[in-house]
């Protein structure tokens, strides 16, 4: 079934309260713009205990929704931008120029990017999360200190980041195709997630 399929169903009372729950379960499989599990905790953070709460569930289906729909309109202006430019014979953009744009959550993402690396940090400190563990333990202590700093990070900080990104975007090409090491590919790859919600919380605006 479809996100929309989904929505109506987590919206309709006549519906078991289970089957509505499931239904948004359904809804974060197909948009969870910070990982299937910080969405869902993301939600309830922000919209309450939706498990038990009718008004907390609809709350948590209009953000996610409201998410959707400007991530969509975002996808659609950058998709007819990449193909004018083409047609002006302008180069896309590279691998890292993507990734420094992409949101991660629309309409929220400083206050979704913080949530999602304190996630990440509980999961490192507890050993229990996959995606915590592989990310480099420099990251996670950048991590830290943005979050410790109330979302601010020095001058020499934000350098170091930036090292941190160039390195794992290095380790992410070479170890990938056609030789593909997974658990080095694995590691920069979740450690540029990581270093990427690090900037959307600690760059200052206009930087």
């Amino acid at each position: 079934m479809s996100f929309g399929t989904h929505e109506r169903r987590v919206r309709d009372p006549s519906l078991r309260y289970g089957l509505r729950i499931s239904a948004l379960v359904g809804c974060v499989e197909r948009y969870s713009p910070i990982g299937f599990h910080i969405t869902f905790g993301y939600l309830e953070h922000v919209a309450g205990p939706f498990r038990r709460d009718e008004a907390a569930l609809l709350r948590a289906m209009d953000l996610l929704s409201s998410s959707r729909a400007l991530w969509r309109i975002e996808l659609t202006t950058e998709t007819n931008r990449r193909k004018a430019a083409k047609r002006r014979g302008q180069r896309n953009l590279s691998a890292p120029e993507l990734e420094l744009k992409f949101t991660p959550w629309y309409g929220d993402a400083r206050n979704a990017a913080m949530f999602a690396l304190g996630f990440l940090l509980r999961s490192a400190g507890e050993n229990r999360n996959g995606q915590a563990q592989m990310i480099d333990a420099a990251v996670l202590r950048m991590a830290s200190t943005c979050l410790d700093g109330g979302g601010r990070l020095s001058g020499a900080d934000l350098e170091q980041v930036h090292r941190l990104r160039s390195r794992f975007q290095h380790l992410r090409v070479e170890a990938g195709w056609p030789h593909m090491r997974w658990l080095d590919w694995r590691r920069a790859h979740d450690s540029l997630w990581a270093l990427h919600l690090i900037t959307t919380v600690c760059t200052p605006p206009g930087r």
